[in-house]
C-alpha cells in the first residue's frame, strides 16, 4: 500500500513539475512577445516623430519661399524654387527620411466644379471634359462629378444622381457638396482601378475652388485649357517656362504655344501662385517605416497650416512628378 502511495505521489510531483515547466515557458514567451511589441511600438513612434519633423521642415521651406518672394517683390511659385526641387535623403540616428513636396494647384482641382459662380463652374466642367478626353478616359466622369457636388437631384446628360447610385453595390447617394477626397471618384462607377490610377497624378481636391498654377501644371493638365492645345504645344510651353516662371498669367498666355488658344473665361481659372501643397514623407527608424501624406495650406503672409494627414505608402506616381519638367 505504501508503494502505491509513493507511486501516486511521484506522479503528482511529475505532473506539477510538468505544469510548472509549461507555465514557465509560456511566461517566458509572453515576456518575449511583449518586449517585441514594445520595441516595435517604440520604433514606430520614433519613425512617426521623424515624419512629423519632416512635415515641419516642408512648412518652413514654404514659409521661406513667401519671405523670399516678398523681398524680391515677385510673388510667384514655380518648379525651380527650393521647395519644389528634389530634396536630399536625410540621415538620422538609426534611420533616414525622404520627402517630396508637390503643388496641389499644379493639378486640376476637381472642386472647381463646385464653384458657386455658374459661369466658372460650367467652364471648369468643360476643362475637365477636355482633360479626360485627351487622356483617353471616359468623359462621363466629368458630368458625374458635377452631379455629385451640386445640391440638386437633376441629373445632367451623362451624369448620375441618387436614383442611379442606390442600385449600386453597395447602395449609396451623391454627396451634394464639394469633394473631400479623390477616392470619392471610385463611387461614381465610371473608371476602372487602372484608369483611376492613371488619373490620380492629374487631379487634386482642394477645400476651395482655387484654379491651376500655370507655372507648375504638367503638359497633360495644360491640355485641359483648350482643344487647340496639342501635346506638343503643352510640352513646348512647359519647356519655355524657364527657371523663373511667369509672374503674370497674361504673359504666360502670350507664349507661342498658348497664344490665341485659351479663352478669357478659361484664363480666369489660372494663376501664377499656389496656396495648397502636398508633402509625401517616408521615415525609417531601425526596422520601422512610417509613411505620411500631409496636405498644407499657405496664407498670403506665408503662414503654413496642416489641413489633413493620412498614412500609407507613396503613390507610385509621386516621385515622377517631383522637380522641374523640361
Amino acid at each position: 500500500m505504501r508503494e502505491k502511495e509513493q507511486g501516486v505521489a511521484l506522479v503528482l510531483v511529475l505532473l506539477i513539475f510538468s505544469i510548472m515547466t509549461v507555465l514557465s515557458a509560456r511566461l517566458v514567451t509572453d515576456v518575449q512577445h511583449n518586449a517585441a511589441r514594445i520595441t516595435r511600438y517604440t520604433q514606430n513612434l520614433q519613425a512617426r516623430h521623424y515624419a512629423m519633423g519632416a512635415e515641419q521642415f516642408a512648412a518652413v521651406l514654404l514659409e521661406e519661399d513667401v519671405a523670399q518672394d516678398r523681398s524680391t517683390q515677385r510673388l510667384v511659385d514655380h518648379l525651380h524654387e527650393s521647395w519644389a526641387l528634389p530634396q536630399p535623403q536625410f540621415e538620422t540616428e538609426s534611420g533616414d527620411i525622404e520627402l517630396v513636396i508637390l503643388d496641389d494647384q499644379g493639378r486640376f482641382n476637381l472642386n472647381m466644379l463646385a464653384d458657386p459662380a455658374d459661369k466658372r463652374r460650367k467652364e471648369a466642367l468643360q476643362m475637365l471634359v477636355r482633360l479626360l478626353d485627351a487622356q483617353g478616359l471616359d468623359v462621363r466622369l466629368a458630368y458625374r462629378i458635377q452631379d455629385w457636388v451640386d445640391g440638386d437631384q437633376i441629373a445632367l446628360t451623362s451624369g448620375a444622381e441618387d436614383a442611379v447610385y442606390i442600385h449600386s453595390s453597395p447602395p449609396h447617394r451623391t454627396a451634394d457638396t464639394a469633394l473631400a477626397s479623390v477616392s470619392e471618384l471610385r463611387l461614381m462607377d465610371v473608371l476602372s482601378p487602372e484608369e483611376f490610377e492613371r488619373l490620380l497624378p492629374l487631379v487634386s481636391v482642394l477645400p476651395t475652388s482655387d484654379g491651376i498654377n500655370i507655372n507648375t501644371a504638367s503638359a497633360d493638365v495644360l491640355r485641359a485649357l483648350s482643344r487647340r492645345i496639342s501635346q506638343g504645344d503643352a510640352e513646348s510651353f512647359v519647356d519655355g517656362r524657364g527657371k523663373a516662371g511667369f509672374s503674370r498669367t497674361r504673359d504666360a498666355l502670350r507664349h507661342p504655344a498658348l497664344s490665341g488658344r485659351v479663352a478669357s473665361s478659361v484664363a480666369d481659372h489660372l494663376g501664377v501662385t499656389s496656396r495648397f501643397f502636398s508633402v509625401y514623407i517616408k521615415a525609417r527608424y531601425q526596422d520601422s517605416v512610417y509613411y505620411l501624406h500631409s496636405r498644407l495650406a499657405r496664407t498670403a503672409t506665408g503662414q503654413v497650416t496642416v489641413i489633413a494627414r493620412e498614412t500609407g505608402s507613396f503613390p507610385r506616381w509621386v516621385r515622377t512628378r517631383q522637380g522641374p519638367e523640361g
